[in-house]
């Protein structure tokens, strides 16, 4: 299924989409199936994320979960997108604020409550590394990096957060994150958006 079929059949259900709240369970069930059904025939990287009903209509996500394999499905399909009344089409999820908060497994982290410093990278002058501060550290744990991605991903959405962020390593706090060159967390779109207008020349610590 290319793009354009894929958008032909969805033309089919939209309406039954929109009003999917007030469907029964298993309509409802079967409406979600369906859409990730086409959808996983145009591309199986891809995942859709269906937004709340609001006056405006609803958004319609797509996302492939930061895997840059599949940035150009995601792009395609959107570019591809019909003019549809009450939905707005959406590639890659969003930037949500600076001020964040995310639980994954036992995690509960605030990004009021992290520091991190820009690490450079040799290799990618496009892309930057990030070293994160957190009393939650625990070394060599999986889960907790994934937290701390994820908590950064919604900080500065899929899109950027996978095409520059190139490194990512933990850390604990020190007594005084400030004098140890680290910014709050929360000062980190400012600082995305000073290395997408500045590349090489973006402060940062080897």
């Amino acid at each position: 299924m290319n793009a354009q079929e894929f958008w032909n059949s969805f033309e089919t259900y939209k309406d039954l989409l929109m009003d999917i709240d007030s469907a029964e369970k298993g309509e409802a069930e079967a409406l979600l199936q369906r859409l990730d059904n086409d959808l996983k025939q145009y591309s199986e990287g891809i995942d859709f994320v269906l937004g709340d009903l609001s006056d405006k209509g609803r958004t319609l996500t797509f996302t492939c979960e930061g895997d840059t394999d599949y940035f150009d499905d995601v792009i395609t399909l959107c570019e591809q997108s019909p003019v549809l009344d009450f939905w707005e089409i959406e590639a890659f999820r969003p930037a949500k604020s600076a001020d964040v908060a995310i639980t994954f497994e036992k995690y509960h982290l605030k990004s009021k409550n992290l520091w991190f410093i820009p690490l450079e990278s040799e290799e990618e002058s496009d892309k930057f590394g990030l070293r994160v501060a957190l009393d939650e550290y625990e070394q060599d744990n999986e889960d907790l990096l994934i937290a701390v991605y994820s908590l950064i991903e919604q900080m500065l959405g899929e899109y950027d957060t996978a095409t520059t962020l190139g490194y990512l390593e933990l850390c604990p706090l020190g007594n005084n994150m400030k004098e140890e060159g680290f910014s709050p967390l929360c000062d980190l779109p400012e600082y995305l958006e000073w290395f997408l207008n500045n590349g090489e020349n973006a402060p940062s610590e080897r």
